[in-house]
């Protein structure tokens, strides 16, 4: 795809290249949420970005490559992260077809909160990614879309700093192999309702836990996106999931596989609002995903987002989340894949002032607040590493961001 991109061709062409560079000091209370004892520092967050791309008529073509380089007084917590992202379409009179990869080597923070919420210091994240689609105008008001995707997550945990009593075992977290299908359409009912439904299929597979897994999930969904008026706009969709999952105490050993089949669910509804001084959303998703515990996780969460215009150069926001993950219905219980239960909650407060052409200053406050738990009586009593206690714990950080965007560079012919 990037040789056809960067061939000879009639249309016209356009070049652009652009960045930015962001620059965050904070300060957290407890960065581990630890609830014995609290792990505070205070960091300096690097983060530079560099975007290219090439347009034309049929063919378009984007990279871009991402930094994140974290340094903490407890250099245990220290952090460096690059992401390299592909993106390209090409278009006919009646199609687009569309390629995405990515390559991420990853130990931020964030990325665990989002998946466990088991911080470990210096683990890193490896993960690639490649997505090929289709959409064919069927007809003025139908699209038909298929796409597929194939991905592959590993992670490394250096021993550095962890209680060295803890079992090896427990520390190997999971990495996974995931394939995805989907066949779907988007039906154009009225200029203010679209539906869309879609059946899909997906392999997981486990990669360096303990217990080996595979699992197939499949199902489909029905949803709509409603335009209400000018301001307000809601879209809802769901459907049920069938997990297929065959487990076995040793990737060595198929003997031991015992299969089970449970039953999910997916589903999105989200209400936004946006006007000239103001832009506020909320919403509902349930979602099942594979984890770095082994296990494919159930995940709901609720969430509300606001922020208004102060003045033109001024801006407040507020951003909430709640989330509940589970284990799905069905799954045995092992060293690492007893029953896990976890809520957690963070909200945000910030203001922004865009004081110059390019440049953003943000303050902000964040509190996190988690609640995790295993019914493994064994995977209790290892918990003796920092970062991996079970209970209730919770954070406060604050954060000073400066943001430069560098309007780059633009060539057409």
């Amino acid at each position: 795809m990037a040789c056809i991109g960067f061939g000879k061709d009639a249309a016209a062409v356009e070049w652009m290249l652009k960045g930015s560079l962001n620059q965050q000091v904070e300060y957290n209370d407890n960065i581990s949420m630890n609830p014995v004892r609290n792990d505070s520092v205070v960091g300096y967050v690097l983060t530079p970005t560099l975007q290219a791309s090439r347009k034309t008529r049929v063919l378009d073509i984007a990279f871009e490559g991402q930094g994140d380089i974290r340094r903490y007084d407890d250099s245990l917590w220290d952090c460096d992260k690059y992401n390299l992202r592909l993106n390209s379409d090409y278009r006919t009179k009646r199609s687009v077809f569309s390629l995405k990869g990515e390559y991420a080597v990853s130990c931020t923070y964030a990325q665990q909160i989002l998946d466990t919420g088991l911080l470990l210091p210096n683990s890193q994240t490896d993960n690639y990614q490649l997505a090929p689609s289709w959409v064919w105008q069927w007809t003025p008001r139908d699209q038909l879309i298929l796409d597929a995707s194939y991905s592959r997550t590993s992670y490394s945990i250096p021993l550095d700093g962890i209680d060295a009593s803890v079992s090896n075992d427990f520390l190997n977290f999971s990495g996974n192999e995931t394939y995805t299908v989907n066949l779907g359409g988007n039906h154009e009912w009225s200029r203010r309702l679209s539906l869309n439904g879609k059946f899909y299929f997906s392999h997981i597979r486990y990669t360096g836990g303990v217990d080996a897994s595979a699992q197939n999930l499949f199902g489909f969904q029905l949803g709509a996106n409603y335009t209400i008026n000018r301001s307000w706009t809601v879209s809802a969709a769901g459907g049920p999931i069938w997990i297929d999952e065959t487990r076995s105490n040793s990737a060595d050993v198929p003997s031991g596989q015992s299969p089970s089949l449970s039953l999910g669910s997916a589903a999105n509804i989200t209400l936004s609002y946006d006007d000239r001084l103001s832009q506020f959303s909320a919403g509902f998703s349930n979602a099942v995903n594979p984890s770095a515990i082994g296990q494919t996780l159930q995940t709901n969460s609720i969430f509300a987002n606001y922020s208004y215009h102060l003045t033109r150069h001024l801006v407040l926001d507020f951003t909430s989340n709640f989330t509940r993950s589970e284990s799905i219905e069905g799954q045995p219980s092992g060293d690492l894949t007893g029953q896990f239960d976890r809520s957690y909650f963070s909200v945000a407060a910030g203001i922004a002032w865009e004081f110059a052409k390019n440049w953003r200053l943000k303050g902000s406050y964040i509190y996190s607040w988690q609640d995790f738990q295993q019914d493994n009586q064994d995977f209790q009593s290892d918990l003796q590493a920092r970062n991996l206690f079970v209970g209730t714990s919770d954070s406060n950080a604050v954060t000073v961001f400066l943001n430069y965007s560098w309007d780059g560079i633009r060539h057409s012919r």
